[in-house]
């Protein structure tokens, strides 16, 4: 991952001197300084009747026009308008069987990111509507924050309050899917000041920042089954109506949902690869998908012979083996299988190597009653057998980092791709059980 800094000088409330050394990802960050919106990093709802995933929570509609950049905000607006040509019906699940009278705004970011700080400065429409920041990947939803300006009906206290919140979208999830939600009080009305709100999305765990000041920490471990945060997340901004804090009228509209800037800052990462797909949490993405296109059109799996599934497969959640995240690939077989190997494939195109010199790495765990020799890494195009590693060495019971080193003398083509080999001639009497996550493979500099 090459990280590009626009805005070098930059860096988060919370590490104002930059101490944790993090380098600004501009293909998710904007101050929305120009006079129109990048169209290479966002998509706007409803362009051409068209919408990515959802329409907005009726009786409120995103609408293009609703999208504004005056005086170097992006201004997402929601007006009262009767007339609108609104598009189809709200799913059986909303409150609300049409949209009808509101049309509202959201973008979504073409680009995704794994992993890092986010932060953004704005100030929530000051009506009964929403703003919000959140992310969307696969099988998983981070709501940064949906705060809402004006509560009308039960509580104020949402006026206040700064909730982040995690959904499970995997399949099979019950109807009420947020799993895990944290609310922190505000010092004042979110719609009556420009406030500041940074996450900091870390492997296993959440911190959450208000005006740059830590509010609350979570890890992984803490929220159990609930943490499902392992793979790339798209941004979107966007302004609703919660019909659950009650609907705006007429005569309180129009009203703007208001964004400063989002930044959004990683640390270097030498990984060539790509480290949610290597890390079996899900799937892999060829290139960049732009909305209103659906992401999983692309989404390529590894591929493991079905008549070897039992012996070789990616782990289940509810395994809880792994050493980062919540999968690994699992070996599971003895010395009397007829297989003479077992293969893990990744798909065409998923190793983009130049030739020079690598260091390959990934993490292992072996069972105490297992006596596996070796496992082996090997590239196709061009066809590279990288010297097997040896495991009889190994300390058992315990996730350990292994590395190699190979030269790669020609450049991939492009449907190079990755075995996972275990050969049946590695394989001791009796039980041969390992897990392995986090394939790595970084180019070693030269000097």
């Amino acid at each position: 991952m090459s990280l590009l800094s626009f805005a070098q000088d930059f860096f988060p409330l919370s590490d104002s001197e930059n101490k944790d050394g993090w380098v600004l990802n501009p293909s998710v960050s904007d101050e929305f300084n120009g006079s129109k919106l990048d169209r290479f990093k966002w998509y706007i709802q409803g362009e051409n009747e068209q919408f990515y995933l959802w329409k907005g929570r009726a009786p409120s509609q995103f609408a293009p026009h609703n999208v504004l950049l005056e005086d170097g905000f992006l201004k997402l607006r929601t007006q009262w308008e009767p007339n609108y040509a609104f598009v189809g019906k709200p799913p059986k699940r909303q409150e609300i069987d049409a949209y009808e009278n509101i049309t509202t705004a959201a973008i979504i970011s073409h680009n995704t990111f794994l992993y890092g700080y986010m932060e953004v400065r704005v100030k929530i429409p000051d009506a009964a509507m929403t703003g919000a920041f959140w992310g969307t990947g696969y099988q998983q939803e981070l709501d940064v924050f949906e705060l809402i300006g004006r509560v009308k009906k039960g509580s104020r206290k949402p006026e206040t309050t700064f909730v982040t919140s995690i959904h499970d979208w995997r399949p099979g999830h019950p109807k009420k899917n947020k799993v895990w939600k944290h609310p922190h009080p505000t010092p004042g009305r979110t719609a009556e000041n420009f406030y500041a709100y940074g996450v900091e999305w870390q492997p296993d765990g959440l911190n959450m920042y208000f005006e740059g000041e830590l509010v609350h920490q979570v890890t992984q471990k803490e929220m159990g089954d609930a943490w499902v945060l392992n793979n790339p997340l798209e941004l979107w901004f966007d302004s609703e109506v919660f019909p659950w804090h009650g609907i705006p009228e007429e005569k309180e509209l129009p009203a703007n949902f208001e964004i400063d800037y989002v930044r959004v800052w990683q640390k270097p990462d030498s990984n060539l690869l790509q480290p949610a797909f290597f890390g079996f949490e899900g799937p892999y993405m060829p290139h960049v998908v732009n909305k209103p296109e659906l992401r999983g059109k692309y989404a390529k799996q590894w591929w493991i012979d079905p008549k070897l599934s039992t012996q070789l497969k990616i782990s289940q959640a509810s395994d809880y083996h792994f050493s980062t995240g919540r999968h690994s690939l699992q070996l599971n077989a003895d010395n009397k299988e007829k297989a003479k190997e077992f293969v893990a494939f990744s798909p065409d195109g998923s190793v983009i190597l130049t030739s020079g010199e690598y260091q390959l790495s990934f993490d292992v765990f072996i069972e105490e009653d297992s006596f596996i020799k070796a496992i082996q890494i090997v590239l196709e195009n061009p066809w590279l057998e990288i010297t097997p590693i040896d495991l009889s060495h190994v300390q058992k019971g315990k996730w350990v980092t292994l590395k190699q080193t190979f030269s790669r003398s020609a450049i991939s083509a492009e449907n190079d791709r990755m075995r996972v080999v275990f050969k049946k001639e590695w394989f001791a009497k009796g039980n041969n059980t390992l897990a392995i996550d986090n394939i790595n493979i970084s180019k070693i500099n030269s000097h």
